[in-house]
């Protein structure tokens, strides 16, 4: 029977940053279980993939990257004395794991979501000495100045459209304790930012402690610099969640708040309580509470019976929301939901034609927005050196990986810190300053 320390191993992330956090856990289990880390897949004699199955171009990024996977095989192990095994788990493996097994063959070990038990499964399943490791978290992005800290598992919020729950059940809140514990972790690697989130991060509860309570205790960790509240659904926003915002000083003065759509109808047909004159009520009330926040959102085109005049509700709705961010997702029927029963009704090139115009409105919103910043002092978190005083960062108004950059011109900044910059100018979703 094979030692762990004698095997080494790669893992590929897909999907979200949730999916990307049980990712991390899995990485910190392997390290603790003596299992050496490849710098590339085709270095590694374990090649682990946990998938993304949220919706159709996410099943189909799986399936293309098992696929690229599988063909390494081809090329000869990483040792000698054990073959390169690949093993897939995730939300795509969860919740298809007859299809996957059926027709990719060269999957050596299948898993559904990646929890405690996976590693002992794993090593069981390929000759390897048991494990069971109780590893710390280890980013797969070693030196990234920020975290994502994920609250809860689940959803119970059951949009008509949405694949969740029957992919990760029913929401459950994480207790306090280990959040708290996650956080401290992240930040004693260096994290400066700390990214709260989970599928509704505004249904959080345990005992007594709400979110607002949650994310007081994790300001009060020394060293954090940055918090940032990402996916708090609209009908769950209240006014605690608006005053922590607005009155800690950690909490950036941003949110965001998946709308989805304007229409009434559309609305309530995916299981929202809310309303357009409430949503806007909402967004009102946050930039008054919160002088200069920044409001993301996602909306989505193509609901089944999606008409045209309930489309001109949603474009009408964002004319007057205005928000700084904005992604916009065409419509994907999953098998499982209700949406799903209603049929995909709005023809492919409808549904194209919408997002380019949702798209194309929003880069309008977007430039005047950010126009609106130049002359305007922000805090900066420095991620990137280009070369000489310039370098790549984010302005304490951007998220990672789903908002713009900071294009900063400094003579005296260095890597993952945080440096006070002037906005001297602006392009449609990124901003450009000096320090």
């Amino acid at each position: 029977m094979l030692r762990p320390d004698s095997l080494s191993y790669y893992i590929v992330s897909l999907g979200c940053s949730k999916n990307l956090v049980d990712s991390e856990k899995l990485n910190g289990g392997m390290l603790a279980a003596g299992f050496l880390r490849a710098s590339e897949p085709s270095g590694a004699d374990i090649i682990i993939i946990n998938t993304c199955g949220f919706i159709e171009d996410a099943k189909k990024e799986s399936v293309d990257v098992i696929l690229d996977a599988a063909c390494l095989e081809g090329e000869g192990p990483a040792s000698p004395a054990f073959p390169r095994r690949l093993a897939v788990a995730g939300c795509l493996a969860g919740r298809y794991p007859s299809e996957l097994g059926r027709g990719i063959p060269e999957i050596d070990f299948l898993y559904g979501l990646l929890d405690d038990d996976f590693i002992p499964a794993m090593c069981r399943a390929f000759g390897i000495a048991p494990a069971r490791p109780r590893g710390k978290r280890a980013p797969l992005d070693e030196g990234a100045p920020f975290a994502y800290i994920k609250i809860s598992e689940g959803c119970s919020n059951n949009c008509s459209y949405c694949a969740i729950p029957l992919i990760r059940g029913p929401h459950r809140s994480f207790s306090p304790r280990q959040v708290l514990d996650d956080a401290r972790e992240a930040v004693a690697r260096g994290a400066l930012e700390l990214n709260i989130i989970a599928q509704d991060i505004a249904s959080y509860r345990s005992g007594k402690t709400g979110l607002a309570g949650l994310v007081k205790k994790i300001s009060s960790i020394e060293g954090v610099r940055w918090i940032r509240l990402l996916y708090c659904h609209p009908d769950h926003v209240d006014d605690g969640i608006i005053a922590l915002i607005r009155d800690d000083c950690r909490v950036r003065k941003y949110i965001d708040i998946p709308f989805q759509h304007a229409a009434p109808r559309i609305l309530k047909s995916m299981g929202r309580k809310g309303g357009p004159e409430q949503y806007l009520a909402l967004i009102e009330k946050l930039r008054k509470s919160v002088p200069g926040i920044h409001i993301r959102s996602t909306v989505m085109v193509g609901y089944p019976g999606e008409t045209e005049e309930e489309f001109r509700l949603l474009v009408d709705f964002l004319k007057s929301a205005r928000l700084e961010r904005l992604g916009c997702f065409i419509y994907s029927g999953e098998e499982g939901t209700r949406a799903f029963q209603l049929g995909d009704t709005v023809p492919a090139k409808t549904k194209r034609a919408r997002h380019r115009r949702i798209m194309t409105l929003q880069r309008r919103i977007s430039l005047a927005k950010m126009r609106e910043m130049v002359g305007r002092k922000v805090e900066v978190l420095v991620e990137e050196h280009q070369g000489g005083d310039r370098w790549i960062g984010r302005s304490e108004f951007d998220a990672p990986e789903v908002d713009g950059i900071f294009f900063l011109t400094s003579k005296k900044a260095s890597l993952n810190t945080i440096v006070r910059a002037e906005v001297t100018d602006a392009v449609e979703y990124d901003l450009v300053g000096m320090s």
